[in-house]
């Protein structure tokens, strides 16, 4: 199959199709089919006359040979492969009782499940006990309305009523500047099928006003639904390609899954860590965002300010109540439970930022504001304050400052202060230089 794309020509340069393919390299690791027994190629016209050998000089790339090698008659009737025989495959192997001793020794261990979906095998009965969260059932609906619904449901209350996304109103608004959420479920189990999905996706974004469509929530109910390793890789599949093929500046990616896990070296790190929460969801989810509306959000509020009080913010629920809650597809138990924004303090300006579209001066001034955002400011801004000695005292502690002289890591808002203060100085050195 030769797919052709005329209107890309131009864009087919050999640093494009060099860094598209590297892209294509990076699915080939998680894919089923592709790069398995079915590969794509470019596809080139001569552009050019032919040398003394009859080769032609030059050539441009105008679309790709898809060539599949799998042979039908070695496939069984559900699709698998249909192998010969093995000599050294050992069919005594009593595979049931090492199921259930892996099972034993998991249980040996303290795996309750918390976090991390448990171990129990399929063929164990679940009861539906709410004061073990591991042990309710984490099915998935076959009505696309119902997944719909669900997600709404807890979009409403752990991103809006939560404040866990500052810049989210309700289930049905969110973004900078605020604009319709729209859910789009996605029945795909094969990678290939879900990249397929996902592009069509990404296309139906950049084709639409952010007006109509100002962030996406595309629900892959059915993908890498037990398995949080092949999500992630898959996940480092989609962002690995923003920057090589200049999708950033049109969207950036957040995903979540029912397992996600922090692994950042953090205190919010780990299986237990109520945290993982701001990121665990009804279903695996690509939340898909406008970069300029993500770059709008970023200079309101630090990424870091944001991140401690979601943190705050979970622990206080629990993290076997929000198990529970995230397993029964029911956050009824915490309705009443609204955080209020102007309490804290990365909520207060995201909501004021919403409100006025600037960021006040006193939420700026690292004089006023004790958790400054990482922002550019003037002179006029922080005049009589000495950025140099800012800057020395972070280093001072950051290296210091720790038990017997050791190191110590900063706070969030000494780190937002110390960038500020550090830019600041850059920028008038550059000044004096100039």
């Amino acid at each position: 199959m030769t797919l052709l794309f005329p209107n890309m020509e131009d864009q087919f340069t050999a640093s494009y199709l060099n860094r598209l393919t590297g892209h294509f390299d990076i699915c080939k690791d998680v894919c089923d089919d592709f790069g398995v027994n079915t590969v794509l190629v470019p596809y080139t016209v001569p552009t050019g006359p032919s040398n003394a050998q009859g080769r032609q000089s030059t050539s441009k790339c105008i679309g790709f040979v898809v060539k599949s090698y799998r042979n039908p008659n070695t496939l069984t009737d559900d699709g698998e492969y249909n192998f010969e025989p093995d000599p050294f495959w050992d069919d005594d192997e009593d595979w049931d009782s090492l199921d259930a001793e892996i099972a034993k020794l998991a249980a040996l261990e303290g795996d309750d499940g918390v976090g991390g979906g448990g171990v129990a095998s399929a063929a164990e009965s679940i009861s539906d006990d709410d004061s073990d969260p591991s042990a309710l059932p984490n099915r998935i609906p076959d009505d696309d309305d119902e997944i719909t619904e669900t997600s709404r449901a807890w979009v409403a209350k752990m991103m809006a009523d939560l404040g866990i996304c500052p810049f989210t109103a309700d289930a049905d608004k969110s973004g900078m500047p605020m604009g319709p959420v729209y859910y789009a479920v996605d029945r795909s189990t094969r990678m290939e099928d879900v990249y397929s999905a996902y592009w069509k996706m990404v296309v139906k974004v950049e084709q639409s006003d952010e007006r109509d469509l100002s962030t996406t929530l595309h629900i892959f109910p059915n993908f890498c639904m037990d398995n949080i390793e092949s999500f992630e890789n898959f996940s480092n599949t989609l962002t690995q390609p923003l920057e090589s093929l200049g999708v950033e500046e049109l969207l950036q990616l957040v995903f979540f899954h029912p397992e996600w896990t922090f692994r950042d070296g953090g205190a919010r790190s780990g299986m237990g860590s109520a945290a993982n929460y701001a990121r665990r969801s009804p279903w695996p989810m690509i939340n898909i965002l406008r970069t300029n509306q993500v770059r709008a959000a970023q200079r309101g509020i630090p990424t870091g300010l944001v991140y401690q009080q979601n943190e705050k913010t979970l622990r206080k629920v629990g993290t076997t109540q929000l198990e529970s809650m995230l397993r029964k597809r029911d956050w009824s138990d915490i309705e009443e439970l609204k955080v209020n924004r102007r309490d804290m303090e990365a909520l207060r300006i995201a909501q004021d930022y919403k409100e006025t579209g600037t960021v006040a001066e006193e939420d700026r001034d690292f004089v006023h504001d004790s958790t400054p955002a990482a922002n550019k400011v003037d002179k006029s801004q922080i005049e009589g304050g000495d950025m140099l000695k800012v800057v020395l005292q972070a280093l001072e502690k950051r290296l210091e400052g720790g038990p017997d002289g050791g190191v110590q890591g900063l706070s969030g808002p000494e780190t937002s202060a110390a960038m500020m203060a550090s830019d600041f100085v850059l920028e008038h050195l550059k000044e004096m230089s100039g």
